[in-house]
């Protein structure tokens, strides 16, 4: 699917796009699994559809990849040496809470780069809207999960990790949704393989499987389980330094008032200060009062935007309040505080990764093609974001961009900074 969007270019950012570098390491990384002998690894659509590159790590590049975007799922064609092991596909039907198992590629260049397995349960037999495409899934997810397969205690294929709950959805709704996770049933994936002509392995009706433990599905399974790499386009650096600046109907990116350039040496402070006051700040405008520190807690009131209130407890995530008299709870992401030092206007960061460390996220700016700053989060977090502040339309539209073109993660958000501390690196 070819998706338009309107491409806003800011200054000094095609000369660091210009980066020779560009070219030559991945952009963005998942897990596919052998679904034939002959070489055919099945994948989320997501994870290689705008590569110009797709390499599965240890088996060299990928080609011929088919798409289906409308169900996320792919597969791409290697030329194997010997052999693969496909899994086969389970032919009964998913029951409730069963035992699973997802393996992948989680966080590969955080954690070790080696397959990892995670274990849960199969928590619902539908998705977000009762979509019966999927099944939702507590095994824990990590970008880089994404195409990876679902086991059941047999080995066999349940699913295709897709999708998890985001915190920023969680944000939104107000809920504080923990390890919400998806999963592509292996049916749907069956069909699709049927309409590329290519025949899944079925498991073999007349075994009697045993479960196994957890260690012998590993040493079944993970033989099976590739890491793909997606490298950009070619023409991506050329399309982005040529692209045209769009019109504006928010406020330019210079009106913003950014921290002084003093707030960024190597010393500075990873200090949260206390929050005692500031105003509400909610993506919707209007932000939900509870009646405890929880997203399931009961509303007992609203707050819209620039509502001033008084912090007087900070509990987890959620700030106590004072506000038109009474007594609840905010989540602390929907209050900007006074204290915190980041510009109070109505400018927007786009923000691409978040690290516990200032040296990670120093490590991460320094290999970017892409202009990067880093900032104190409220959390004691380091969020990495685009290096400036644009007008709201301005940076959706330059967050898409970047994101086509594989610069920047598929999960980068557009945020108020209204969680931010002060600016602690670079420039």
């Amino acid at each position: 699917m070819s998706v338009t969007c309107r491409v806003i270019i800011v200054a000094g950012l095609s000369m660091a796009i210009a980066s020779q570098s560009f070219a030559d390491e991945p952009t963005s990384s998942g897990t596919g699994f052998a679904v034939t002998a002959d070489g055919w690894i099945l994948t989320n659509a997501h994870v290689v559809q705008e590569c110009g590159r797709i390499e599965v790590k240890g088996k060299g590049d990928a080609a011929d990849p088919r798409i289906d975007e409308i169900n996320d799922l792919a597969v791409v064609k290697i030329t194997a040496g010997e052999p693969l092991k496909p899994l086969a596909f389970r032919k009964s039907a998913t029951r409730l809470g069963e035992d699973i198992v997802a393996v992948g590629y989680p966080l590969a260049t955080l954690l070790a780069d080696s397959v990892k397995i995670t274990t849960g349960n199969v928590n619902a037999l539908a998705g977000i809207r009762n979509d019966t495409r999927y099944i939702q899934i507590s095994t824990p997810i990590q970008p880089g999960n994404s195409g990876g397969p679902v086991v059941d205690r047999n080995g066999l294929l349940l699913g295709i990790t897709s999708a998890s709950l985001s915190k920023r959805t969680a944000d939104e709704i107000g809920i504080t949704a923990q390890n919400v996770n998806f999963a592509i049933r292996a049916s749907v994936a069956e069909l699709f393989l049927q309409s590329q002509s290519l025949v899944a392995r079925a498991a073999d009706a007349t075994e009697n499987p045993t479960a196994l433990s957890t260690a012998d599905l590993a040493d079944r399974a993970t033989p099976s389980v590739f890491q793909i790499l997606c490298y950009p386009k070619a023409d991506a650096r050329a399309a982005i330094g040529e692209a045209p600046r769009s019109s504006q109907t928010q406020p330019p990116a210079n009106s913003v008032n950014l921290p002084a350039d003093n707030a960024t040496t190597a010393q500075a402070s990873l200090e949260v200060p206390r929050a005692r006051s500031g105003f509400v700040r909610h993506p919707k405008g209007i932000a939900p009062i509870k009646s405890a520190a929880d997203g399931d807690a009961k509303t007992i009131g609203e707050a819209p935007n620039g509502s001033p209130v008084e912090v007087t407890e900070l509990l987890s995530d959620w700030y106590r309040v004072t506000f038109g008299g009474f007594s609840g709870y905010l989540h602390y992401s929907w209050v900007r505080v006074t204290e915190f030092e980041e510009p109070a206007g109505d400018g927007r960061f786009v923000q691409v990764k978040s690290f516990r460390t200032l040296e990670e996220a120093r490590s991460f700016i320094k290999a970017s093609s892409v202009p990067l700053a880093a900032h104190l989060a409220a959390n004691g977090w380091i969020a990495v974001t685009l290096h400036d502040v644009y007008g709201e339309q301005e940076a959706k539209d330059l967050s898409n961009a970047l994101k086509t073109h594989g610069l920047i993660a598929k999960d980068a958000m557009v945020t108020f900074g209204n969680t931010y501390v002060r600016k602690v690196c670079c420039d």
